[in-house]
């Protein structure tokens, strides 16, 4: 019996740290039909707090964090997942959490280490994989833009291309992680968005356009792309962002009249794909385990280092998936 568990939890919109507090709540009970795990590594996702995040169940004060997790069952009432099983789980931003099952999944032998299936080997990586293959249609021979591209679905999405026989151009906020991008997920190109004229740049690198922009950060950036006209004609644009836009709307806000671009725009959601998970876990299990797939992580100890790592994350100081290893 666990009498006790540490928690964090949301006193007010975050802007700073102690906007996020860590606090003892009572151990959690289990009922038939449940089991509970210790958390061994969360992820922190900067728009769970955004406050903007009102289509994506935004949360309130007193809430807990929202947080996928990784943990070790360590007591069952369920069928499925027994003692001492690796799960994926929703769990928030807890030490110990309990579930009836539902969205959660026993961790692949393959997913190794475990917290990569938080990163490249989970969700983002999803986003990124069937964002490209199936939605977009990727094909040998074109050229794909990506922005965040050391971030997990960047990474993986531009990794993607490269084994696919396409063209991988990146674009990140910093020179470290442009080196990142193009030493170690070995991309033919990042633009430096901060020292660098992005469209400039795009203009040298794919005098002729982007055949795909998987854009993981909308905004300012999503519309410099469209208003440069940097797409190719028949170009695709791939939104794994938090709130999507239609088409019009991009369009017109980039000057473009309705009708008169070919530019189709295409929102990936890796909840879409679930179905289909294993598919994407054969191969990309196979492309990480060869060495073929990098991966950034960023890393904090404990759970009382969360609410800071989540503020660094949500003001795009993080270089890599932000995880806390509890």
């Amino acid at each position: 019996m666990f009498t006790h568990n540490l928690q964090i939890r949301i006193r007010r919109p975050p802007s700073r740290p102690s906007d996020l507090e860590l606090i003892e709540a009572p151990g959690p009970t289990l009922t038939n039909g449940a089991f509970l795990a210790c958390t061994l590594w969360l992820a922190l996702d900067p728009f769970v707090c955004a406050p903007d995040a009102a289509a994506h169940d935004a949360v309130k004060p007193g809430d807990l964090v929202p947080a996928h997790g990784v943990g070790e069952v360590i007591e069952s009432r369920h069928e499925v997942f027994g003692v001492g099983s690796l799960v994926v789980l929703e769990c928030g931003l807890q030490q110990l959490c309990v579930s009836d099952g539902r969205h959660a999944r026993l961790l692949h032998p393959g997913q190794t280490p475990a917290s990569s299936a938080l990163g490249v080997l989970g969700a983002p990586g999803m986003a990124a994989y069937f964002g490209l293959l199936d939605l977009a249609r990727l094909r040998p021979g074109e050229t794909v833009l990506v922005s965040a591209a050391e971030d997990a679905a960047g990474a993986m999405a531009g990794q993607i291309a490269m084994l696919k026989g396409a063209r991988a151009i990146g674009i990140a906020s910093t020179r470290e992680r442009c080196d990142w991008v193009t030493r170690h997920a070995r991309l033919s190109a990042c633009i430096n968005q901060a020292a660098e004229n992005v469209s400039e740049r795009l203009k040298a690198l794919a005098p002729r356009g982007v055949d795909i922009y998987f854009d993981n950060t909308g905004g300012d950036l999503l519309d410099s792309i469209v208003a440069g006209e940097h797409l190719a004609a028949g170009g695709r644009i791939v939104q794994n962002t938090v709130r999507a836009e239609d088409r019009e709307a991009i369009l017109a806000r980039s000057g473009h009249l309705p009708g008169n671009a070919t530019v189709r725009v295409l929102r990936v959601r890796a909840r879409d794909y679930e179905h289909r998970r294993e598919e994407f876990l054969r191969d990309a299990i196979a492309w990480h385990g060869a060495g073929r797939i990098a991966a950034k992580e960023h890393v904090v100890e404990g759970l009382a280092n969360a609410p800071a790592h989540l503020l660094l994350a949500m003001q795009d100081g993080n270089f890599g998936r932000p995880l806390v290893r509890v």
